[in-house]
């Protein structure tokens, strides 16, 4: 199974953005999520973008409210990437990982089982999310890379985030 996160971040990287430093190829090079402090490195795109999204943005205020709106999702995204990097870094395998994950999602079956309607599709979520990341944890070596990953991909996230002016 490809990497669905990787992926993501070689894409982003091609045109936008490149994580700084470069995610490390093996185990043993995996980095603590705080290294990913630093800002990613732009792209020959990026500036480009950034200009033509901040005169598009600006246009009126219903799409400079749109703009604040987008940028403060994508922080929200960067804060959970960033805390799920850091949770998966303490990890001693994929397999522990992947029990509990596996755990929640008998648990959140169960639940919707017995809860109202209303509340079936907020579990449904959940659930898939908890799909998403076991998918994510058995395409890589260790839960360090997939940490170095989201780590990576939450400082992408942050460069994208400031193409969307918030004034």
């Amino acid at each position: 199974m490809p990497d669905p996160i990787l992926e993501i971040v070689n894409a982003l990287s091609t045109v936008l953005v490149s994580p700084n430093p470069a995610i490390p190829t093996t185990v043993a090079g995996a980095q603590n999520p705080s290294a990913w402090s630093i800002a990613a490195t732009d792209g020959a795109a990026y500036t480009p973008i950034q200009t033509l999204l901040g005169v598009l943005f600006h246009a009126s205020p219903d799409l400079t409210t749109a703009s604040k709106t987008i940028n403060a999702g994508l922080a929200e995204v960067v804060t959970v990437l960033n805390k799920l990097a850091t949770a998966l870094y303490g990890l001693p395998s994929t397999t522990n990982a992947g029990s509990a994950l596996s755990g929640l999602q008998q648990a959140l079956t169960l639940a919707s089982t017995l809860a109202p309607a209303s509340a079936v599709p907020v579990i449904n979520s959940g659930s898939a999310l908890f799909t998403q990341l076991s998918g994510m944890l058995s395409a890589v070596p260790s839960p360090q890379v997939a940490a170095d990953e989201l780590a990576a991909l939450a400082q992408q996230m942050t460069a994208l985030a400031a193409l969307f002016p918030t004034s």
